[in-house]
């Protein structure tokens, strides 16, 4: 897989973000589905956060929270978005995480090690794919809720088309 593959993939799997982010009830921003969850608005800017956390590891093997044990302290004072606010915030740091791989060389993508907080050394390309899946899982947990709330969701908001 090419660093430009990576991304044309990436970008499929990312495309239901925005759909399912608008359709979050404005009145249910602090709905969390258990105690220890996040909230919908913390959820969503977590989606949107991690990609720029991601990118910027990927880029620079610098990390943000250099542990996992860091990373689930951060977790539990995640900010919360409205809609509109994770829809912005979406927008910009996926424009950064894809950007991170169409200026990166094939060599790099392929060859190059990071040393990430979660799993130590890591090629690139398998720590792009592991972000790529932690937003496809933040993103069925979102779709999770909606069902939770009553919405009408199904294969099309997960998956897009």
């Amino acid at each position: 897989m090419t660093p430009l593959q990576f991304v044309s993939y990436a970008e499929q799997m990312l495309a239901p973000t925005i759909p399912m982010f608008q359709m979050v009830p404005a009145d249910k921003i602090d709905w969390k589905l258990t105690e220890g969850s996040f909230t919908c608005g913390q959820l969503m800017h977590h989606m949107g956060g991690s990609l720029r956390f991601n990118a910027n590891g990927i880029r620079n093997n610098d990390w943000a929270l250099p542990s996992l044990r860091h990373i689930f302290l951060a977790n539990r004072r995640e900010q919360s978005s409205t809609v509109d606010e994770a829809v912005a915030l979406y927008k910009e740091t996926s424009h950064e995480f894809f950007e991170t791989f169409r200026t990166m060389p094939e060599e790099e993508f392929r060859t190059a090690m990071v040393n990430t907080p979660q799993f130590g050394p890591q090629e690139k390309w398998r720590y792009a794919l592991f972000a790529v899946s932690h937003h496809l899982n933040h993103k069925a947990e979102l779709f999770m809720y909606l069902k939770a709330m009553g919405l009408k969701v199904g294969s099309r908001e997960l998956y897009g088309g």
